[in-house]
């Protein structure tokens, strides 16, 4: 289809289609611009990197250019909940408003869908049924015969920590590929069927980067090849593309692969050599072994020459040659078993995953470890993505587009393209936010409070913290860059205000963020995770407080090894890459305050460098114009209060 600008403003202008079936429509400049940028970029075949403010409505600015193409396209988003907008929410928005047909489908990682190997493997194996269970067996009985792909969002009765869909999930280990008996059954072939059919298929980046990787191996693909790929939430990107463009080995891993070879081997009983069992045996005594060299490390750690000596020479020796055992010389692959010699190919790739990790010895990969509830996580990650995504990704006739509310510093994309290893010569533009900032919002920086590394800080921030939420009635998101002030603060405000206090960890994300919607004079508290994708508008949200600027701790490995890559190479980490990173993060923050144009709020930093480094500017500069103040008053008075 010919795509212009005038089709562009036929849907989305002033008196567009969209303007014109959807009551209270905004018509946004920055949103038709964006549009037609995205256009250009399709029509050249060239990238874009984007920065639509909050209110821009960039979901719309991508998908008209992208279904008025034509073109095979993929749409990768950061998060599940947003995939899950654009297919049931804004598809069909665009659908009935300019009267298109959008040939779209939603993708999720295998994990979301339904095995029939597995779901049959787990029920067979129960000697007998209770209730419960009966009940559903049934229930999924009835879902098998009328579901298409079988996603277990479909499942609205099943608790999200409901342990049985580990259990009948599809996953990659236990794939029986095509010697499968419900091959032609099976809800991910299905899947695949249709998405080489559609014209736009959207993904999140973990299913996008795993994807790429399959390619890159040579293994065939999970998404169909594309024209155009438009990544939302794009300034999550590197950290993905990190962990895919890796390698990792954990002791889980390799005492599911024992505890389920153990049950293959007694279902067959004396067909099994002797010699397997004793491998499997061996095997689970050195994962016990690998924990147990962590015993008392932190949570996270380079992996050091002596801890790689230990494990080169003796754990790791052992569990390479029991899993090259049962890849190579047993019985299994001579078995007629599909199942045994699924076993054999993931004891392969297991072994491959170990002797990649501990050999990874280039300066520009890090060796690191991570210790989890069920084990120990053995890393080896690149500390730049760039050479990757060039060779993997960027290929000549593809357009690719970046966009997100937080990708530029200090009013450009320098810092973006010099960490994802995007040329110059790509089309670019800053859309500031649809809100106005200055009327909605309030800025309040403490001058009294002490330095973030002063002992007394987390105190003193406590208690500044509960004269705000008395001046503010609660309606608080509280964001940390530590669990340590988060604990010290949550133990200051028990008892001490009369609204619930929710705390990260103590429910699921999901749960902890309808109750904190619901409950409006509720109090938040959150690190990590909550810096991001939190939409709550209205005035449950009227106050976002941050504790410290967001810089990343360099005791962080991955962190810590890129400040010594840059400086290997005589740069500086802090304004390449420390400063930068912690301006994006604080723009993720604010993002969360304003959702919309009837909220009002106040925005808290309780980092007195804000105001008082020579590099506070540099934050300044890259947010929204918003009023400052240092005085509780008038806080008081932007909520209607009495000073």
């Amino acid at each position: 289809m010919s795509i212009s600008s005038d089709h562009i403003e036929q849907i989305l202008g002033p008196d567009g289609l969209v303007s014109q079936s959807l009551e209270g429509f905004e018509y946004r400049a920055a949103q038709v611009e964006m549009a037609r940028l995205i256009e250009k970029a399709i029509r050249e075949k060239t990238s874009a990197i984007i920065e639509a403010g909050t209110g821009t409505g960039k979901t719309l600015g991508y998908l008209v250019p992208l279904v008025l193409s034509g073109k095979k396209a993929v749409i990768s988003t950061g998060t599940k909940n947003l995939q899950e907008q654009v297919f049931f929410k804004d598809i069909p928005l665009l659908e009935k408003a300019a009267g298109l047909d959008v040939d779209a489908m939603l993708m999720k990682g295998r994990k979301n869908y339904l095995c029939l190997y597995r779901y049959h493997q787990y029920f067979s194996h129960l000697s007998f049924l209770k209730p419960t269970q009966e009940v559903t067996q049934k229930r999924i009985e009835k879902w098998i015969g009328t579901t298409d792909f079988a996603d277990r969002a479909e499942l609205e009765w099943m608790r999200d920590d409901d342990l049985l869909w580990d259990s009948i999930s599809s996953t990659s280990e236990q794939c029986l590929g095509s010697k499968c008996l419900h091959a032609e059954d099976c809800y991910l072939n299905a899947l695949r069927r249709r998405a080489a059919e559609a014209r736009i298929i959207i993904v999140n980046h973990h299913l996008f980067f795993a994807d790429l990787i399959v390619k890159k191996g040579g293994f065939g693909e999970i998404i169909p090849r594309f024209q155009v790929v438009v990544f939302d939430e794009a300034h999550s990107i590197e950290e993905i593309a990190t962990d895919y463009f890796g390698e990792s080995f954990s002791t889980n891993q390799l005492t599911e692969l024992v505890k389920d070879l153990e049950e293959e081997v007694k279902a067959h009983g004396n067909d099994v050599e002797k010699e397997l069992k004793r491998h499997l045996d061996l095997m689970r005594s050195r994962a016990e072994g690998l924990r147990d060299l962590f015993t008392g490390s932190e949570e996270k750690g380079r992996l050091e020459d002596e801890i790689l000596d230990k494990i080169h020479t003796g754990l790791g020796r052992d569990i390479r040659n029991s899993m090259r055992f049962i890849s190579e010389e047993s019985d299994l692959k001579r078995l007629k078993s599909a199942e045994f010699q699924a076993y054999a190919s993931r004891a392969g790739e297991l072994e491959q995953r170990l002797e990649h990790v501990l050999s990874s010895t280039t300066p520009d990969w890090l060796r690191w470890y991570e210790i989890r509830r069920k084990g120990v996580v053995l890393h080896a990650s690149p500390l730049n993505v760039s050479p990757y995504l060039e060779e993997s990704l960027y290929l000549e006739g593809r357009s690719i587009i970046f966009t997100s509310a937080t990708l530029s510093t200090n009013g450009d994309f320098s810092y973006y393209r010099s960490r994802m290893g995007i040329s110059e010569d790509v089309l670019e533009k800053i859309y500031a936010s649809h809100f106005f900032f200055q009327e909605q919002t309030l800025m309040y920086i403490p001058k009294d409070l002490p330095l973030p590394s002063h002992p007394d800080f987390g105190l003193r921030a406590a208690k500044r913290i509960l004269d705000i939420l008395r001046i503010t009635s609660g309606r608080a998101l509280v964001l940390f860059t530590s669990y340590q002030n988060l604990n010290l603060v949550h133990q200051r405000l028990e008892g001490e205000v009369p609204y619930t206090i929710f705390k990260q960890g103590t429910a699921p994300r999901s749960v902890l963020l309808e109750e904190f919607k619901r409950d409006t004079h509720s109090v938040l508290l959150a690190t990590g995770s909550f810096w991001q994708g939190v939409d709550v508008p209205g005035e449950a949200l009227s106050c976002l407080i941050i504790d410290k600027l967001p810089f990343d701790s360099p005791g962080e490995p991955i962190v810590g090894g890129r400040i010594e890559s840059i400086q290997r190479r005589k740069g500086n980490p802090f304004m390449e890459y420390q400063l930068p990173s912690a301006i994006i993060s604080l723009k993720q923050g604010l993002g969360r305050l304003i959702r919309n144009t009837s909220d009002r709020g106040v925005f808290s930093i309780l980092d007195i460098r804000m105001i008082n480094s020579r590099y506070g500017r540099f934050f300044f500069d890259s947010l929204p114009q918003i009023p400052l103040t240092h005085e509780l008053s008038d806080i008081k008075r932007f909520f209607g209060q009495s000073a």
